[in-house]
């Protein structure tokens, strides 16, 4: 332990931190550009969960008298949805469901759910984060249902520094590229660097409509080359 902490740098040795990397999106893919510049990396915040019902015959259980564990969560998945599509550049997602021993002819008593919160500034992230868990909460009272919901991460907004996106967006421009300006919904190293240095980031097309977390995930050899001249034109500038 001694040991790595002797690898530790010293932040004032250096002027700030560039990253190049893949969008993981499909954004620069669906406007045909190759590069584009990163204004912001989200904020995020995440959770699992669980709401509980009570378990009982799908056929003899009359709809006003059910308490729907799964119910419950379906709207809140549908709130979350139309929560963040009301505001450019915030998302929200339910990548896990669960029903615990689910059966076709039973009212799920209990079922698990994550949920996945981010927007490019900490103020909009909480204001998701803040409406979400209250809807939660009135969905739960009015179903007749109670809840369990667990913080697993909680990540700050990490803004691109004005002087180093124009350093990018000048290279981007002397390569006679046009100019795009996207945040970045995933997270990345420049996120953590953010808290020492100065940071921006370039993104690089992903092919295959942008997918990302998948074998077809992938960058031509021609937009690798673009963001190498780039890079090199971030770097020549700074020297002279």
């Amino acid at each position: 332990m001694e040991a790595i902490a002797g690898c530790r740098r010293d932040p004032s040795r250096y002027l700030g931190f560039v990253e190049v990397h893949i969008e993981q999106g499909p954004v620069l893919d669906s406007l045909d550009l190759p590069l584009g510049i990163v204004t912001s990396i989200n904020g995020s915040r995440r959770y699992t969960g669980e709401i509980v019902g009570l378990a009982s015959h799908a056929g003899t259980t009359p709809m006003g008298q059910r308490r729907d564990a799964a119910a419950g969560v379906a709207e809140l998945i549908l709130f979350t949805e139309q929560r963040a599509a009301a505001v450019p550049d915030v998302v929200g997602t339910v990548g896990m469901l669960e029903v615990p021993a689910g059966s076709i002819n039973v009212i799920p008593g209990r079922c698990r759910f994550s949920l996945d919160l981010r927007a490019t500034t900490d103020e909009a992230r909480d204001s998701l984060d803040a409406d979400v868990r209250a809807k939660l909460d009135e969905i739960c009272q009015r179903r007749g249902l109670s809840f369990t919901l667990q913080p697993t991460l909680a990540a700050n907004a990490a803004p691109s520094d004005a002087t180093w996106q124009s350093r990018w967006e000048a290279a981007v421009t002397e390569l006679g590229l046009p100019l795009h300006r996207l945040p970045s919904g995933a997270g990345h190293d420049a996120m953590k660097v953010h808290e020492l240095l100065s940071q921006a980031m370039l993104f690089v097309r992903g092919g295959n409509g942008g997918i990302s977390h998948n074998p077809l995930e992938s960058v031509t050899v021609d937009d690798a080359e673009l963001a190498v001249m780039a890079f090199q034109q971030l770097v020549q500038a700074i020297d002279a």
